[in-house]
């Protein structure tokens, strides 16, 4: 149509008339001549190139000089209106919206807690809340709703980082005050972007853990006198039952001349010792007692450490505020274009510290938080570790490793006396922490064994610490024996439970499971998918997905009903499921029968 219309830019225009010419092919326009057989038509179409890149490149200047005037008045004038806010066409202006401004100020302080992303969007997704609703008009005139959708981390991360919320505008890298209102404070909006940055350091490699024999205190014993970890190890005999014999081993036992009076422990008696010890403790709860006693005076020492740490950050804090504000004072001083590119590395610098300050200091307020919860009722701890022996013999051996790594914080192993030991027996101290919180939390009405990331949050409890003594003796041709000398107890290896089998498969479709959770939501009063997913032993997400199945067609409900088998059970599976109730239905059933008919 006109010339303009195909490229604007003179550094195109050469090479793309060259390879026209190398292929023999004419430009033609239907509104003007652009024939370049005279020198004067080849001039005419270099000039039209020129002007249409000249009418760009100042309209290109034109916008940017406006859009910098509306931001420099805190105007917010370009793209899609923010979530958490309403645009009134008539005023120009943001509003916050009643019902999104709530949510944004949720996420804020969460993340300012330090609580990750991937929770944050778990949770608002586990209560129903989606992204705003965003409808996209197409040329063919129909529309597409194209928001509505699940959070996710990566769009939490734009939000957090996003100024607006804090009633700022930004353009090309720099920030100013806005008109419109914030929906959280500017320290709050630093505290979650620093928590935010924090997490956003280069993961290390993840490796797959491989352990086949299903070691429980990998990762959880440590070799005192070495300060070095345990790991599992395994001899190339076997036992009579045809098992492996396996070993927890110091690692620096691995090095030549070795002087660790440790070395390797049988992991089979270490693991019968620290199951059977937790339940033994319910019948002694006078040590229980003592241990919370201590623990709690402890604690009391800790809130003094921490309360001392918390003042010298704030110190810190404030001196690296004060730095920063000199330097803005001088950057904008006029006699500092010179050493502007340095100010600002310098500024760039003190912020990142600055960061680092505020996500130690929301550390340690979380610990003070800790130190400052009403003490742990003995009693309900007590009923806790009883419930333990009972309950733990009948999970599988996955789940029997998760639970123990999330109620037992670290194993610490050191030989007896002097690192002698009598024939026949070996002597060893063991100090174990226990996490209170997670271990009544866990027990009171059943187990709840939480994902393995879970670990990386603080307890929110100082950590129960018991230091018995035992004691490994061998009895001839009858089985090891095991001697705890807190309470004068022992266990024999004949009582330590094999590995459960693994659970069978349900012989029903999941649908029959969302239906049954589904009614317990609805005829529960109060009671949210958060907390029906921790009475039924499971995960957040694991209950949402299998709820989605109630989306799908009423006949394609009924048909998964009756479903029964393991095969059919994998044909109509709940990922294939889930997915296909994401669709409307009119989808669903054409895409259910070709799943029938695969």
């Amino acid at each position: 149509f006109k010339f303009e219309r195909m490229l604007r830019n003179t550094d195109e225009w050469a090479p793309f008339r060259a390879f026209l010419a190398k292929h023999g092919c004419l430009l033609a326009s239907t509104t003007e001549d652009l024939s370049e057989e005279t020198p004067s038509g080849r001039l005419k179409n270099n000039l039209l190139v020129s002007v249409a890149e000249y009418e760009r490149l100042n309209t290109a200047e034109k916008v940017r000089a406006k859009l910098g005037e509306l931001a420099k008045r805190g105007i917010w004038n370009c793209g899609l209106v923010p979530f958490g806010y309403d645009y009134d066409a008539q005023a120009k202006a943001l509003h916050p919206s009643p019902s999104e401004a709530a949510i944004v100020r949720r996420i804020y302080e969460d993340a300012a807690k330090l609580v990750s992303l991937t929770e944050i969007a778990n949770r608002l997704n586990i209560d129903g809340i989606r992204t705003r609703n965003r409808i996209f008009k197409r040329r063919d005139e129909t529309h597409q709703n194209v928001g509505g959708k699940l959070f996710k981390s990566d769009a939490l991360r734009c939000l957090v980082k996003n100024p607006i919320y804090a009633g700022r505008v930004r353009l090309k890298g720099r920030d100013y005050p806005g008109l419109h209102e914030a929906l959280v404070s500017h320290e709050l909006w630093e505290r979650a972007n620093a928590a935010v940055a924090k997490s956003q350091q280069p993961a290390h490699c993840r490796v797959q853990a491989r352990d086949k024999n299903c070691h429980l205190l990998k990762g959880l014993v440590l070799c005192t006198y070495c300060n070095r970890t345990m790991i599992p190890n395994a001899s190339g005999n076997r036992d009579p039952a045809g098992k492996l014999y396996r070993y927890y081993t110091c690692t620096h036992a691995h090095q030549e001349q070795s002087t660790c009076p440790v070395r390797h422990v049988s992991a089979k008696l270490l693991e019968l010792t620290v199951v059977e010890f937790v339940g033994a403790l319910a019948r002694h709860p006078e040590i229980v007692r003592e241990a919370l006693a201590a623990s709690h005076r402890r604690r009391k020492v800790d809130r003094n450490e921490v309360h001392g740490r918390l003042g010298k950050i704030d110190q810190s804090l404030l001196q690296v505020g004060q730095r920063l504000q000199r330097i803005v004072d001088t950057i904008t001083a006029d006699d500092a274009a010179i050493l502007g590119d340095e100010l600002r590395e310098r500024a760039a610098g003190l912020k990142n510290e600055k960061q680092q300050f505020l996500v130690e200091r929301e550390k340690l307020r979380q610990t003070l938080l800790a130190c400052d919860r009403t003490r742990l009722d003995a009693d309900r701890l007590l009923a806790a570790i009883a419930r333990f022996s009972e309950v733990f013999p009948n999970l599988t051996p996955v789940e029997q490793k998760d639970l123990v790594a999330l109620c037992f914080a670290r194993i610490e192993l050191r030989a007896g006396p002097c690192g002698e030991n009598r024939p026949g027996q070996r002597q060893y101290h063991v100090r174990w922490k226990l996490h209170l919180e997670r271990l009544t939390d866990g027990m009171e009405e059943r187990v709840l064994v939480e994902r393995r990331d879970d670990r990386k949050h603080p307890p929110t409890h100082a950590p129960l610490v018991c230091e018995p003594r035992v004691i490994f003796r061998s009895m001839g041709r009858t089985p090891m024996a095991i001697n705890v000398a807190l309470f004068r107890e022992e266990f024999r290896e004949t009582r330590l439970t094999a590995n459960p089998p693994a659970p069978t498969t349900h012989g029903t479709h999941p649908l029959h499971r969302a239906l049954a959770w589904n009614r317990k939501l609805s005829g529960t009063a109060g009671l949210s998918q958060a907390e029906l997913a921790r009475r039924e032993g499971i995960t957040a997400v694991t209950l949402t997905y299998h709820l989605k199945l109630l989306k799908l067609a009423p006949e394609i409900q009924e048909f998964l009903l009756a479903v029964a088998g393991a095969e059919g059970l994998r044909r109509f599976s709940l990922r294939r499921m889930k997915a296909l109730a994401e669709l409307d239905y009119t989808a669903q059933r054409k895409a259910f029968v070709r799943m029938r008919a695969e």
